[in-house]
């Protein structure tokens, strides 16, 4: 527990800052801040946080939850295609059920959120900059609905997110491997992989058993669970077009 006195909670992070969740996870996404996986939930170093806080304060004069907000124009209702406040929780109740990774993209193949439920192997190879571009290649490369080996050797699955006509994103669930008598491969490449990312090799095996094996049958039903979130999100999406449309009708409206 002692490990865990220095870290902050979203929750915490969220108290300090004055700031709602879909912010904290902005800020991931964009590099604001720093954070790890620890049990599969984000923690943050309290010290790293404070010396950001102070550093924000010799730039203009407005409070941490403003410097926290996106620019303007950024996830605006035209710009982002879902709302995160409500895809998200969906995406990480997904991943943390089956017990693999999962993460959602845009139409051009760009994150819209972090991954879920991270495995602690996957965790490390993010933390590398050429580990990050090959995960990103590997789950833009993936066509839908086939199973595809990412660079580590690991499985990834797509499903398109359609709404209106028009596919808006994608829904990837990877960080898994394949039946067993076929997942020795993956692990052999483990070596190769730690010299290529300049990882610790025994790291890289110690964190190989947070990788879940999945038989054939519960390979089927990945396959119709990731594409009922996928159509889960569309209609979310519709739905949200439908309201602002709406409400754009009664500003409308109210200005005559």
């Amino acid at each position: 527990m002692k490990d865990l006195e220095g870290l902050l909670t979203v929750r915490q992070l969220q108290d300090l800052l004055q700031v709602d969740r879909v912010t904290i996870y902005r800020m991931l996404k964009r590099g604001t801040l720093q954070g790890v996986k620890v049990g599969g939930q984000w923690r943050f170093r309290r010290d790293q946080v404070e010396v950001w806080l102070e550093q924000r304060k010799g730039k203009e004069p407005q409070g941490p939850a403003e410097a926290a907000l996106p620019a303007e124009g950024e996830w605006t209702p035209d710009a982002s295609p879902l709302p995160l406040a409500c895809v998200l929780p969906i995406q990480e109740i997904f991943a943390e059920a089956l017990r693999l990774a999962a993460v959602t993209l845009d139409a051009k193949g760009v994150p819209l959120t972090p991954v879920s439920h991270c495995s602690a192997l996957c965790t490390l190879i993010l933390a590398t900059d050429e580990g990050r571009r090959r995960c990103l290649a590997s789950w833009q490369g993936a066509r839908p609905g086939e199973f595809r080996p990412c660079h580590a050797g690991l499985l990834t699955l797509r499903a398109p997110v359609w709404a209106e006509g028009q596919q808006v994103a994608t829904v990837v669930a990877c960080q898994f491997a394949a039946p067993a008598g076929e997942g020795e491969a993956w692990q052999a490449r483990l070596a190769a992989l730690a010299r290529q990312l300049g990882l610790d090799e025994g790291a890289l095996q110690d964190a190989a058993g947070s990788i879940r094996t999945m038989p054939g049958e519960d390979l089927q039903r990945l396959t119709k669970l990731l594409h009922l979130v996928a159509r889960t999100f569309g209609e979310i999406g519709e739905e949200r077009r439908n309201l602002v449309a709406r409400l754009r009708q009664i500003a409308a409206i109210s200005q005559i």
